[in-house]
């Protein structure tokens, strides 16, 4: 379930974020690791993505328990050129993303926070909503702190 503690720290973790992801300098946000890796701008495209992904998630399986709803990351960050873009949108767009996701997630009715979406791939892997909404602010976490350090 989508806890009080949870519910009302999502705000300031939010605006906390976004004070120190403006003080990361342009040239750490470009630079990829290995040519294989992405750059923190695109781990935080990485996010924006999860982001559309899981507001979708959230708002079928209440109509559509149990739909298939997964994405190739991967192909995701390649397809949205998020180290052309500039930080500074990227930066705006994960906030507002997060601020609806968050939005979406408070307006779910308690009684269909145990209906499921399939997000495997080729394999049914059935989540409930109550689950979703706990591990995406988790896989915000861990990605962030590949940005932050």
């Amino acid at each position: 379930m989508y806890t009080n503690t949870l519910k009302n720290s999502i705000p300031d973790f939010i605006a906390d974020t976004l004070t120190v992801l403006y003080m990361i300098p342009e040239i750490e946000w470009v630079d990829k690791p290995h040519a294989t890796k992405w750059s923190k701008k695109e781990v935080l495209g990485h996010l924006i993505d999860s982001a559309q992904n899981n507001i979708r998630r959230l708002i079928v399986t209440q109509y559509q328990p149990n739909d298939k709803i997964i994405y190739e990351q991967n192909k995701w960050v390649e397809v949205n050129q998020y180290q052309t873009m500039s930080t500074r949108d990227i930066i705006d767009l994960w906030r507002l993303l997060n601020l609806q996701y968050h939005h979406i997630a408070q307006q779910i009715p308690v009684n269909t926070l145990d209906l499921t979406c399939d997000t495997g791939k080729g394999e049914i892997s059935l989540h409930t909503l109550s689950f979703l909404i706990e591990d995406y602010w988790g896989h915000q976490q861990h990605h962030l702190r590949q940005i932050i350090g």
